[in-house]
């Protein structure tokens, strides 16, 4: 009898010595409450930075902070038990709360960073007046110039705008338009008034060439957005690259790319040089144009018909940051950029170019002492463009109301319905 108590009492000291050492492999109490003060941290940090960028939308930041507290406690529970499995379980959780929350903290403090540095690095604008409405609930025009340079060539040359595109927004109704004009079309310049080429305007600057189509077509532009090769390409790697459709197949003059007839999955550089190529189509700008267009279209459709925005958020706006500026606020960037992260849209795109024909003629920026190849714009279908324009601008009470019947369901449905629906 006595025996057996010495063995149970021996087994019960054997048990003991095995939990403390057990113990004794993980670190003390103080490190747990390092790694809770730790986590703490970063979840005001998180906090303080979606308040400051104030992009997300309110039904996302309320799972993220319920997410936070849930993990939080969790961990704390963990941490404080006995048992070394709770304890690798709460070590575990603890990591992973840092690590993902940490890199939430950072891509919105980079956010926030991009989205003030484009704006104010851009260049000064007075195209369309000073607009005091939000766009994300009223309708605009956006200019789109495409600088025909890489990062590295800035400063190297002139920047001609070898993309020139009015991007026509109306938020209620979820349309845009896209208004492609040929960069060789014969213009009054603005400040000089004389004739030139479109794309010699981008040598005077952004102002020059906006003011050189308000004049023109009789429009307003509220604002511009201004972007050279590195940033198109950029952007789209950021989302995931796009799916272009191609009418012919042919080759790129520029760069080793093959596309074939009917869609093509681009990354950022066979995109660029999809939307660059002319010689292929025996220097055809106007198919060129309808390209850029396709690009663009696809662009839009990646970031409005897929979780893409949500998903690539932080490399879409790392992307924007040292290649494109616009004349867009802070605040109207954030309501755009909330906007589309709340219901997550599609939304409904058209296309149209001003056409013409190909001519010759003096411009202003060249020699006199020879004409240089011009593209005369139609009277007719730039009518045609501006009428279509103005149309998108002001929705009729019958197009108003359809919007209106299309509910905005919350954010988190929006997110379900996205994730389980294929790309088109």
């Amino acid at each position: 009898m006595e025996t057996e108590k010495k063995k149970t009492k021996q087994n019960k000291e054997k048990r003991s010595k095995d939990k403390t050492t057990a113990r004794g492999i993980f670190p003390k109490k103080s490190a747990y409450k390092l790694l809770l003060i730790v986590m703490g941290l970063v979840a005001a940090g998180l906090l303080a930075a979606m308040i400051l960028v104030n992009t997300f939308p309110p039904d996302l930041t309320i799972l993220v902070i319920v997410a936070m507290a849930v993990l939080f406690l969790l961990t704390s529970i963990m941490l404080s038990r006995g048992d070394r499995w709770k304890r690798v379980v709460g070590i575990v959780l603890s990591l992973v709360f840092i690590g993902v929350f940490g890199a939430a903290t950072y891509y919105l403090g980079s956010t926030y960073a991009m989205m003030a540095k484009i704006s104010s690095d851009s260049e000064f604008s007075n195209a369309g007046g000073v607009r005091t409405g939000n766009p994300s609930e009223e309708a605009f025009n956006v200019y789109l110039t495409g600088i025909d340079q890489w990062e590295a060539e800035k400063g190297e040359d002139l920047e001609r705008s070898d993309v020139n595109m009015i991007i026509t927004v109306n938020p209620k109704t979820k349309k845009v338009l896209l208004t492609s004009i040929p960069r060789d079309t014969y213009v009054k310049l603005h400040t000089a008034q004389q004739m030139d080429k479109l794309t010699h305007t981008g040598v005077y600057g952004v102002n020059e060439t906006l003011f050189t189509v308000e004049d023109w077509l009789g429009i307003n532009l509220d604002y511009y957005v201004k972007m050279n090769f590195s940033g198109a390409r950029d952007i789209i790697n950021a989302i995931g690259g796009i799916k272009v459709y191609s009418p012919v197949a042919f080759d790129s003059s520029l760069a080793g790319y093959h596309y074939d007839q009917g869609w093509n999955t681009l990354s950022g550089r066979e995109a660029l040089f999809f939307a660059r190529e002319r010689h292929a189509f025996e220097g055809q700008d106007s198919v060129r144009v309808e390209n850029q267009q396709r690009v663009v279209e696809a662009i839009i459709k990646r970031m409005t018909s897929s979780p893409a925005l949500l998903t690539n958020y932080g490399e879409v706006m790392a992307a924007c940051e040292n290649n494109m500026n616009t004349d867009m606020s802070y605040s109207e960037i954030r309501d755009l950029v909330k906007m589309q992260l709340s219901d997550l849209s599609t939304w409904d795109i058209e296309t149209q170019k001003i056409e013409g024909e190909y001519d010759e003629d003096y411009v202003a920026s060249l020699t006199q002492s020879q004409k240089f190849q011009i593209y005369r714009p139609s009277a007719s279908s730039v009518r045609e463009c501006t009428d279509a324009i103005n149309e998108t601008l002001n929705p009729t009470e019958e197009e108003l109301a359809e919007a209106v019947k299309e509910q905005r369901k919350g954010f988190i449905v929006n997110v379900i319905n996205k994730l389980f629906k294929k790309d088109k």
